[in-house]
């Protein structure tokens, strides 16, 4: 079981350290709204991993054979991540208070969802999952409950590593002006919108 976790643990520490659309969504958010709503927002990937690696499995041999509504499931990511990297890109940038803000409980949920929605419409959360899952307990002589230990250990990390993420960005937020937010918007939006287009390209054009 050891080995498991610690298998999972390795994976998940190689997960934190790529960048991607969600890395910079994440460090973004904590620094134009601070380290609560970044925090509630990594709630919301780590709810929906959990979500998908429960699909994943219980189910992996059936969706390994049929994949599909991935495919498909890509034009729509697309579509959403587009739209939210235009956004990115026009909204107005705030400097947050230096004071803590304490969101209230619909805030928190916007949040939560926010983080899930973002994570779930994105087709290589579904591939990794389901790949992995199938990978590990066909490939490796983990049983049931050491494939679910990875995968529960993956999920931890990458967690843990979010809300660190999430406190350096915070710890950095006061060299942060309006102007320099504006930049950062626009170059998270520009790669938001790079990433949609691949995923439009490949769901429509190949």
């Amino acid at each position: 079981m050891l080995n498991a976790i610690l298998t999972g643990i390795s994976i998940g520490l190689g997960l934190a350290v790529s960048v991607g659309p969600y890395f910079l969504f994440l460090v973004n958010t904590s620094i134009s709204e601070g380290k609560s709503s970044a925090s509630y927002l990594a709630t919301g990937v780590a709810l929906n991993d959990l979500i998908f690696l429960s699909v994943a499995f219980l189910s992996v041999n059936f969706l390994m054979q049929n994949m599909a509504f991935i495919e498909n499931a890509k034009g729509y990511a697309g579509f959403f991540i587009l739209a939210y990297g235009i956004y990115t890109i026009l909204k107005k940038p705030e400097v947050k208070s230096e004071k803590p803000v304490k969101l209230n409980p619909k805030d928190k949920l916007k949040n939560i969802l926010k983080g899930f929605a973002f994570n779930g419409l994105n087709p290589s959360v579904f591939v990794f999952w389901f790949a992995t899952v199938g990978i590990l307990m066909s490939k490796t002589n983990f049983n049931r409950n050491q494939t679910l230990a990875v995968f529960i250990s993956i999920v931890c990390t990458t967690y843990t590593a979010d809300l660190i993420k999430v406190r350096l960005a915070e710890f950095f937020s006061h060299y942060f002006t309006d102007s320099l937010i504006l930049k950062v918007n626009r170059v998270v939006g520009s790669f938001l919108i790079l990433g949609a287009c691949y995923l439009l390209v490949k769901a429509f054009l190949i």
